[in-house]
């Protein structure tokens, strides 16, 4: 499996460098944006000490280099999203956020950066067992983060019978399915084509597209950030056009 090259992250915003490191102030600096994060790979993750990741990189490239803000990562609890934004703990939610109708009533996103959706993982011996959504209704017991797009489709479904572990990362969905404590987990595919499979953490696990819908990640903002927002949607127009969003998304989505 390809490894993600690291991004230099950690070296101090006074002496110049591209962004902070979790949890690190802005040195007295008034022009800084705290965004948050949840950990999952490719998206914003740990490799030797610094945080990384597709999104890691994006914003940084957004926010430092191109509109000239500092900025600050900061690990939160993805149910809680909403209420770290609006209370103004931090300023945006930058962590492969699926868009949805529910989110753009509480809170402002920007243009859709990236195309997701949700597939399943199992362990690859029983990955036969599931072919539709259906299917799902098959197993004993599924693991999701809760808050995410995956609990919405979930909810949505007649799972009478089976077991619903909701957990606070979709990481700890993945290691449910390892350690054999869910049978399934349903997580975005981002995750699960960079974390399962020959090479990795969890090659024991294959994951599965059952026919769940596409969906589209977008930056969350206060509604009341509308300026910010029209310079993030510039520059991801900007990205699109010279190849940038193509460059990220094959250092990081690609194996």
């Amino acid at each position: 499996m390809k490894k993600f090259l690291s991004v230099a992250l950690c070296a101090l915003l006074c002496i110049g460098a591209a962004a902070l490191p979790v949890g690190f102030s802005a040195c007295g600096n008034d022009n800084v944006l705290v965004i948050g994060y949840t950990q999952y790979a490719p998206m914003n993750y740990f490799e030797n000490g610094i945080l990384t990741g597709h999104d890691t990189e994006l914003a940084t490239k957004v926010l430092h280099d191109e509109l000239g803000y500092d900025i600050e990562f900061q690990e939160i609890k993805w149910e809680a999203k909403i209420i770290e934004l609006n209370s103004g703990r931090i300023d945006l939610i930058w962590n492969g956020m699926t868009i949805t109708d529910a989110l753009k009533e509480s809170i402002l996103i920007t243009d859709p950066y990236m195309v997701n959706k949700q597939v399943l993982v199992t362990r690859a011996e029983d990955a036969g067992n599931y072919t539709a959504i259906a299917d799902l209704a098959k197993a004993d017991s599924i693991a999701y983060e809760s808050g995410s797009a995956a609990d919405t489709l979930i909810s949505e479904l007649d799972l009478t019978g089976v077991k619903l572990n909701s957990m606070d990362a979709q990481s700890n969905a993945l290691l449910e399915v390892k350690a054999g404590t869910s049978d399934v987990a349903v997580i975005d595919v981002t995750m699960a084509m960079s974390m399962t499979g020959e090479g990795t953490d969890y090659a024991n696990l294959a994951y599965k597209d059952i026919g769940f819908a596409e969906e589209q990640y977008g930056v969350g903002l206060r509604k009341s950030d509308t300026e910010l927002c029209k310079k993030i949607n510039e520059v991801f127009a900007e990205f699109e056009e010279n190849g940038t969003m193509d460059a990220l998304y094959q250092k990081y989505m690609v194996k």
